[in-house]
């Protein structure tokens, strides 16, 4: 089993494993404001770091491991599977606009998505114990091509290993029915597994329990 711990501390083993891709809208709209006086992709920056240092405290992050995706017309993997090193995931910019800045077309990211978590799946795992992969994506605007981007969900959630969180991240007195149903859709469950944020703190929250409510164990 990998590990990361120094020498002369207690390892504690890994009893499921699970992969959380990040899969994090770089269309220029993220540049728009957000709260604070902040950008929307600062704000997913600031969100996605505060998730690693609640998740570094946690009693179980010897658990989780983490991969990044950013997108617009394209996907680009930023940060490959990559067990949980609190230092080695704060090397990374997870501001989603960085590199991009185009239009949205989810469906790509999530073929990335699909690559990462079946190559995740179907190694074959040192360690022996449970594997699952959670995709968290968060977009804020409406898909090129929806029902692609649906298309290549179903067939991400027609494995019973692969869960799908989406937040929705939106303008203050905006209203976008037709993107969030979109991502409704993708997502595994709209009950549990989808919301809509608009900073970085209601991301978070939203990641962390979408994390805790996929591995089936508070991470805190």
């Amino acid at each position: 089993m990998e590990t990361n711990a120094p020498i002369g501390t207690p390892v504690i083993p890994r009893y499921f494993h699970q992969l959380g891709i990040l899969v994090l809208d770089g269309s220029g709209s993220m540049t728009d404001k957000a709260a604070m006086n902040s950008t929307k992709a600062k704000e997913v920056n600031s969100g996605v770091v505060e998730l690693f240092n609640r998740l570094n405290v946690s009693r179980v992050k010897q658990n989780f491991s983490f991969a990044c995706i950013k997108f617009d017309e394209s996907a680009t993997v930023t940060l490959p599977p990559t067990s949980f090193d609190f230092n080695r995931l704060m090397c990374e910019d997870y501001d989603p606009i960085v590199g991009k800045g185009g239009g949205t077309q989810i469906f790509e990211a999530l073929n990335e998505a699909k690559k990462l978590a079946e190559n995740f799946l179907n190694s074959n795992p040192i360690d022996g114990v449970p594997h699952k992969v959670l995709i968290l994506l968060m977009s804020d605007g409406m898909c090129f091509q929806p029902q692609t981007t649906i298309s290549v969900a179903s067939n991400l959630k027609s494995n019973p290993k692969i869960n799908i969180a989406c937040a929705y991240f939106g303008t203050v007195g905006e209203t976008a029915i037709d993107a969030q149903k979109v991502l409704k859709e993708v997502s595994t469950d709209p009950s549990t597994f989808y919301t809509t944020v608009y900073d970085g703190e209601a991301l978070r929250a939203f990641f962390e329990r979408s994390i805790s409510q996929s591995a089936g164990i508070k991470i805190d």
